[in-house]
């Protein structure tokens, strides 16, 4: 019996050390789905820039969308843990994917789960070839391209951009724009900035300043190993775009926004008239949530539980029908088993 223990305790640290030796890597984000293998319909998930790269100390550093972060992980068993709190299943670990889930949660907040897959970085960058060129010092600079070459800006919260826009005093009654260029080091520093393209050439010393405010925020770009000098270009729009569409006359399209914040909570009115059993207030939510967004799954869901409640079948396979056309695979099992032969029958 205790060799039996023995030998399942030195398998799982064994299984637990290669999980452990082969994740040490960058892993660039190929999909992000939901957990169920539903596909995202959120723009600004699915076309979300990820990386991560796991050191062999215990350390990894996240990019979301030029957002750089460090923090802890551990690997215990196939489990994947970020700080102490946030947990992942590792589905697949080899030489080509990394897939893990988020687990450890309850089961209305599984089911909003996200699942990750990513690719190696070195796949991610097959048939990209950096520019470069050198300096009257002979230096060797690599042209910067986003999420294949640059380098890291290292604070969770604002991009390099943001920083920057944040720090640069341009008034806000003023509509300008500008075009610059600096370097960022082997060594992480920031040197030979340049303002390319001014509307407003007396604020070129404001925006000069705000990118050097960035010192000491960055760490190099790495290409075959090793980091390197990257040439960044940046643009910066403060409101000229606008100006000049109004200017020449041109009508300015509205964008249709979705204010996914109000959706939500009429999300919640619809939840909270549900558990009421006030039915009919509960679908008049639930209804002007899908209005406000009509890709909230959650809204579409709800409602047609509602329908079923109310034995309203017609509608609720109407809502079922919605999750089915939105491949989300919950939705389209339930389709499958109270809505298709209905559809037959007619």
């Amino acid at each position: 019996m205790y060799k039996i223990l023995t030998f399942l305790f030195i398998s799982t640290q064994i299984f637990a050390q290669t999980f452990k030796q082969k994740i040490i890597d960058e892993w660039v984000k190929d999909n992000i789905s939901l957990y169920d293998g539903s596909p995202i319909l959120k723009d600004d998930i699915r076309n979300m820039q990820l990386r991560y790269t796991f050191m062999p100390n215990d350390s990894f550093r996240v990019t979301i969308n030029g957002k750089t972060g460090e923090s802890t992980y551990k690997v215990k068993n196939d489990t994947l843990y970020f700080g102490k709190d946030i947990a992942f299943k590792i589905e697949r670990l080899d030489d080509i994917k990394l897939v893990f889930r988020a687990i450890n949660l309850d089961s209305v907040s599984q089911s909003k789960a996200l699942r990750f897959s990513f690719i190696p970085a070195r796949f991610h960058n097959l048939g990209f070839t950096p520019q470069t060129y050198r300096t009257k010092g002979q230096d060797t600079i690599y042209v910067s391209k986003h999420n294949y070459l640059e380098p890291f800006f290292m604070d969770a919260d604002r991009s390099a951009s943001q920083f920057i826009s944040d720090n640069f005093f341009f008034p806000e009654y003023k509509a300008g724009n500008f075009y610059t260029r600096f370097i960022i080091t082997k060594q992480g520093e920031v040197k030979g900035i340049e303002v390319l393209e001014s509307t407003h050439e007396n604020y070129n010393k404001q925006l000069i300043k705000a990118i050097k405010s960035t010192a000491g925020k960055w760490k190099p770009a790495v290409w075959d190993g090793k980091p390197i000098n990257t040439e960044i270009n940046m643009g910066f729009d403060m409101g000229w775009s606008e100006k000049m569409s109004l200017k020449s006359g041109e009508s300015i399209a509205k964008k249709d926004t979705i204010d996914e914040n109000e959706s939500n909570y009429y999300l919640m009115q619809g939840n909270i008239y549900v558990e009421a059993k006030k039915y009919t207030l509960a679908i008049k939510e639930l209804t002007k949530s899908i209005a406000l967004d009509p890709l909230n799954i959650d809204a579409y869901y709800a409602r047609a539980a509602v329908y079923a409640l109310t034995k309203d079948v017609q509608k609720m396979c109407v809502d079922l029908q919605q999750l089915k056309n939105m491949q989300q695979a919950k939705g389209t099992a339930l389709w499958n088993k109270f809505c298709q032969d209905k559809k037959n029958q007619k």
